[in-house]
């Protein structure tokens, strides 16, 4: 009688949570998105998913954070470059593989005039250790294939 009643509740307990998340509605949560300017540049740093990202600026770095609640994932923390760039998040190399990438880099030059430029990476990896050794943020996420 113990067993089956203990039995029971573990599968009530069961059903309970896969009833849960299956309701779980993440999208659209967070709705509070800026229109940021790519082009100011106040870096920001944060270890996501054990690599350094670099954000052009702390608009852009919010935005990616409502990306994130509206898909359920946890929010990213600012952290110091310093403790960014550490070994263990900025990668010294990438394994083959992967396919190819394409960011887009926004810059202001010294007559403050601005601009962009697309650059194509062999991995997703390569990209994130170059924008982590070059402090160099590209803006959205990075498209799947060659830039041309």
């Amino acid at each position: 009688m113990f067993v089956n009643r203990s039995l029971l509740f573990v599968l009530l307990g069961c059903i309970i949570h896969l009833n849960e998340a299956q309701t779980t509605n993440c999208s659209n949560s967070c709705m509070l998105r800026a229109k940021c300017n790519p082009y100011y540049k106040d870096l920001v740093w944060s270890v996501v998913d054990r690599v350094c990202r670099v954000f052009q600026n702390g608009c852009i770095f919010a935005n990616e954070n409502c990306l994130r609640a509206n898909s359920c994932l946890p929010p990213m923390v600012a952290t110091t470059k310093e403790e960014c760039t550490k070994e263990i998040f900025c990668p010294r190399w990438c394994s083959r593989g992967g396919p190819p990438v394409c960011a887009w880099f926004p810059y202001t030059d010294s007559n403050g005039n601005t601009g962009g430029r697309d650059m194509e990476f062999g991995s997703r990896c390569l990209l994130d250790m170059y924008a982590c050794r070059n402090a160099q943020a590209y803006v959205n996420e990075p498209r799947i294939g060659s830039c041309t």
